[in-house]
């Protein structure tokens, strides 16, 4: 049977973990302060804000879209999103606010349009040609699914692109 101390010191330990732990995941996410992109033509820290980053290159545009419903979110009707921006591609972080969508959750979708037709692109095998990113996504080969990938306004959300292997 353990004595107080080794009690006490375990408690210690495990409380010493969780908030190392908190505080090493918390450095993970960086704010990004300038706005790239905003819906309303003003930057906000209010409502919807999104951090893209991972775009492989500063050839044509990013494209970032908000919806609030399932149907739109399948399909990937940009007419029926609640949110759209297109921005010109960099390299570098970006940052699109939504400061009108603040109200509900959303699922953001965003692309990397290199070739700037305004559509994600697909070979004959449906693989997507074109990086693109899913909130809620943690990897290249998660489903996408809307009410996974369901965020609440509030709070900076990270983006990453995904790009499967280089198309020959």
């Amino acid at each position: 049977m353990p004595s107080n101390s080794k009690r006490i010191f375990g408690a210690l330990a495990t409380a010493a973990l969780f908030v190392g732990g908190a505080w090493v995941a918390s450095g993970f996410r960086t704010d990004i302060a300038v706005t790239s992109a905003s819906s309303t033509g003003t930057p906000s820290d209010y409502g919807l804000v999104i951090n893209l980053r991972g775009a492989r290159s500063d050839k044509g545009q990013l494209v970032v879209m908000a919806f609030d419903n399932a149907a739109a979110f399948d399909i990937l009707d940009y007419n029926a999103a609640a949110g759209y921006i297109a921005l010109p591609a960099s390299m570098e972080p970006q940052r699109v606010d939504f400061p009108d969508l603040n109200a509900d959750y959303y699922s953001v979708v965003a692309y990397h349009d290199e070739n700037g037709d305004y559509e994600m692109g697909f070979d004959e095998n449906w693989m997507p040609t074109e990086g693109y990113a899913v909130s809620g996504m943690n990897d290249l080969y998660d489903d996408l699914v809307f009410e996974y990938s369901l965020i609440s306004p509030g709070m900076p959300v990270d983006l990453v692109f995904f790009y499967w292997p280089a198309q020959s």
